[in-house]
């Protein structure tokens, strides 16, 4: 039996930004990427994943027509965001809150060194992007604020998600969405747009303005999660993941969600591109073209999230290219969380202990014959774990996921009770 697959809408078949990689790329991400191992953030094999990921080719697709001095910080933004995400991923509601304020301390004081017996290296991180940043704008400007203001906003948003995982928490489409604007961290990305530009806030606070920012916002998170939700599957990390909250509020497998998503993508794509027919002259040449720079960010930023997440490897692997031509994708396991890596190992390990296995009869396909089993390996890597069927797979995900599972040699979570209504599969 062939693995089932799915339709991948084309949530940007209309968005008029086309791909445009800065001509910066190659050196910042060489002074970036090691500006974030000096750190140490992962093990070895950790840190190869996450270098994979290449989250200075996002910020190099998404900032592509700024200075080169521009493009170097908003390669240790995605850096540093994607660092903190993979911490606390895995934290409880103590420790996210903890790391929050770290960083929050970090941004509101940054010549005040961490001490070296209590400072943790995120603050480090912090402290350093933000002084390399706020270079870039001059002082006292309104967009230094605004970068600060939205990034507290996203770390308490990441603690709130923290006790929603927890709490196994699934919220409705709504919910989730008031939720997710903050803990995607769009908001504050969207703001270092602003740096350079000296925008007042007669700009940026204008109806329209805000409209095209908080609809920029909102594409970044569909196109999100439209990619990353095999892997969050992988990692447990589903529940917060606009899919679920659509399978469960409309009673949809998993094809009816993407299709779902689709359509609703349509709506506020074609909401963006009417408020640009609006956007308001301010009687003034040189600002009006800063406020056009700051809208062509806005819109290069959705379009280079998109590019990314086929080239990069964080979500698609190696088939990120071939899902982006045909748009066809199966549900595969993938590797979760860079600190769990060794974890994850043993998981597969001991589920692949407990997995009964049906009987060959030389006149009938085998059970792996007839269910197909996928690898669980790493696209480019060396490491492999052992196979599990794909019916398996989203069982033990789906468990995962709604009654979480903790590590300890063997699962000590055994009872399935009842499985939530909504499958990745009929």
């Amino acid at each position: 039996m062939s693995t089932k697959q799915y339709r991948l809408p084309d949530l940007l078949r209309d968005w008029p930004w086309i791909r445009d990689l800065s001509h910066y790329y190659a050196e910042a991400k060489e002074e970036s990427s090691q500006w974030v191992s000096s750190f140490h953030p992962f093990d070895e094999r950790g840190q190869r994943r996450f270098d994979a990921c290449d989250l200075n080719l996002l910020a190099s697709l998404t900032y592509s027509r700024r200075s080169q001095d521009f493009v170097r910080a908003a390669c240790d933004l995605m850096n540093f965001y994607f660092v903190y995400d993979e911490y606390t991923d895995v934290a409880d509601p103590v420790v996210a809150r903890e790391l929050a304020n770290v960083v929050i301390t970090a941004m509101k004081n940054p010549e005040v060194e961490a001490s070296s017996n209590s400072g943790h290296f995120l603050g480090d991180m912090t402290r350093e992007f933000w002084k390399r940043a706020a270079s870039l704008a001059r002082p006292g400007s309104p967009c230094l604020k605004h970068f600060v203001d939205t990034s507290e906003a996203y770390l308490t948003a990441v603690t709130r998600e923290a006790e929603d995982r927890a709490n196994q928490t699934v919220h409705s489409i709504k919910d989730y969405l008031t939720l997710r604007r903050d803990t995607c961290g769009a908001r504050p990305t969207l703001a270092l747009i602003e740096f350079g530009l000296d925008l007042p806030e007669e700009v940026t606070s204008h109806p329209v303005v805000v409209s095209l920012r908080e609809a920029a916002v909102d594409l970044i998170i569909l196109v999100n999660d439209m990619h990353s939700y095999q892997r969050e599957i992988s990692c447990g990390l589903a529940s917060h993941n606009i899919i679920t909250p659509i399978m469960k509020d409309f009673n949809l497998d998993l094809q009816g969600a993407l299709d779902w998503l689709g359509t609703y993508t349509d709506g506020v794509v074609s909401k963006f591109l009417s408020d640009l027919s609006n956007v308001p002259s301010f009687n003034n040449e040189d600002l009006e073209e800063r406020v056009w720079t700051y809208v062509d960010g806005l819109g290069q930023w959705v379009r280079g999230n998109d590019d990314w997440s086929y080239e990069a490897k964080r979500y698609h692997g190696d088939d990120g290219l071939v899902v982006k031509e045909t748009r066809m994708i199966s549900i595969k396991p993938r590797w979760g969380n860079y600190l769990r890596l060794q974890e994850e190992v043993v998981a597969e390990e001991e589920v692949v202990e407990v997995v009964p296995k049906a009987p060959v009869e030389t006149s009938h396909p085998s059970r792996d014959e007839q269910e197909g089993r996928l690898p669980v390996s790493e696209p480019c890597s060396e490491f492999s774990s052992p196979m599990l069927s794909l019916p398996d797979f989203v069982l033990r995900m789906e468990v995962r996921t709604w009654w979480s599972w903790v590590v300890d040699g063997v699962m000590v979570k055994s009872a399935l009770m009842q499985l939530p209504p909504w499958k990745l599969q009929n």
